[in-house]
């Protein structure tokens, strides 16, 4: 069966937000106007709100900071719901999962919310800048051990992660080059208020949760890095790895698989990268991937499974819910293993048939509990509200099954057209 143009808008604005934008859904015309409406980055930029003060002269406990940060959370799950600048929202996703970290570890909520606002910053603009960015948070630093590696032990963590999963991929590196990154990048640290030697260490002008180098700390020995010889430092050993033609295949492939949800061909890929490397432009690169037909293709419709936080978002969008209740939507995202700065792997959240499970189908429900409102109406009416319009003949019997609000409102939730974006 051929897409409908209203489902057809409706997975545009999916793929091109957090959410499934009900409104925008009904009142767009075509695919390609809401192709424009979800690229619009007019209007204010959005600020992070700081977070609740406290005295630093403990070790942060992971469950006290993730309280500390309930409003910021409870900030960013109305951005994401919001129809203003959806596309940002949806990069600044897509690049916390890629440069993913786990508070379990990090501890600190500081850090973590800077690490946010530097992904926020840069989400858009450039990947060079967001890399280099990234790498020097202090989250990033304490999550993959930079902050362990010196010139006197050195630890090849954040070495191979950055080359396997933020750059080149697999299989286009060498262990020595794993060896000259990390040697490259010694003698970072972040300048944490319950640590007194980074507290001693600092640099005067660095700021609290700052990070800095330590020169002693430092290798500037010559390192042969991909081909490349000099004393790199980690700003020049990253613009190594970003010369790579490989950086900019792997980034484009991936970011056209997140938003198209189908596999590029290498024509695709080497056309995208191409254009990608010359400036490293992510917006340039957003624009010349939905600039393809593939993105608005009938194949290309609900081939993604929905993660938890965005059936979380796609839940608050249809029911109205200008602010979820932040307790209750955390309970349920852990129990999914989706907790916004809980990864758990330094390669990011579960996807694909991994959100089929059991555990996951079933949970999804609780997240209910983090909303008051219910969709009214009949079958048709409720599953638009979800962003379902082609919906299967058993999806609309089974919400049209039973006159209880809240029920069809979770069936929708459940429906398997609602489980794919």
């Amino acid at each position: 069966m051929s897409v409908s143009e209203r489902e057809r808008v409706a997975h545009v604005l999916r793929r091109l937000s957090m959410g499934v934008q009900p409104d925008l859904a009904a009142s767009m015309a075509s695919a390609g106007g809401a192709i424009t409406r979800a690229l619009d980055m007019s209007g204010p930029v959005a600020v992070p709100p700081p977070l609740p003060s406290v005295a630093a002269a403990d070790k942060p406990k992971p469950r006290a900071e993730l309280l500390r940060m309930t409003g910021a959370l409870a900030w960013w799950f109305a951005r994401m719901a919001s129809p203003e600048q959806m596309i940002a929202e949806r990069l600044i996703w897509f690049w916390t999962d890629h440069f993913a970290i786990n508070m379990q570890k990090v501890r600190s909520a500081d850090l973590v919310w800077q690490y946010h606002a530097t992904i926020r910053q840069h989400a858009t603009g450039s990947f060079a800048e967001l890399l280099h960015g990234v790498a020097k948070s202090g989250a990033m630093l304490v999550f993959l051990d930079g902050i362990q590696n010196s010139v006197h032990e050195r630890n090849e963590n954040f070495a191979r992660e950055v080359m396997e999963l933020h750059t080149l991929g697999r299989d286009q590196y060498s262990q020595a080059d794993i060896v000259a990154a990390s040697r490259s990048f010694t003698g970072w640290l972040a300048r944490l208020p319950y640590s007194p030697a980074t507290e001693r260490s600092a640099p005067a002008a660095t700021p609290e949760f700052g990070s800095y180098l330590l020169e002693r700390r430092h290798d500037d020995g010559t390192k042969t890095l991909l081909g490349a010889t000099g004393d790199f430092d980690l700003d020049r050993a990253l613009d190594v790895i970003l010369s790579q033609p490989a950086t900019a295949r792997f980034i484009a492939a991936k970011l056209y698989r997140a938003l198209v949800g189908l596999t590029p061909d290498p024509a695709t890929v080497d056309a995208l990268a191409s254009g990608f490397r010359s400036n490293w432009s992510i917006t340039e690169l957003v624009h010349a991937i939905v600039a393809r037909p593939d993105l608005v293709a009938d194949a290309a419709v609900r081939t993604i499974a929905r993660s938890p936080l965005e059936k979380l978002v796609g839940l608050a969008e249809a029911t109205g819910t200008a602010h979820v209740k932040v307790g209750p939507a955390l309970t349920a995202l852990r129990t999914l293993g989706y907790l916004p700065f809980f990864a758990p792997n330094p390669a990011g959240y579960p996807s694909g048939p991994a959100l089929y499970g059991p555990q996951q189908l079933v949970h999804a429900f609780d997240l209910a509990f983090a909303v008051d409102s219910v969709v009214p109406g009949p079958a048709p009416d409720v599953l638009a509200r979800f962003g379902v319009f082609d919906a299967s003949t058993t999806t609309r019997d089974l919400v049209d099954r039973t006159s209880n609000a809240r029920q069809r409102t979770l069936l929708a939730l459940g429906s398997p057209e609602f489980c794919l974006r």
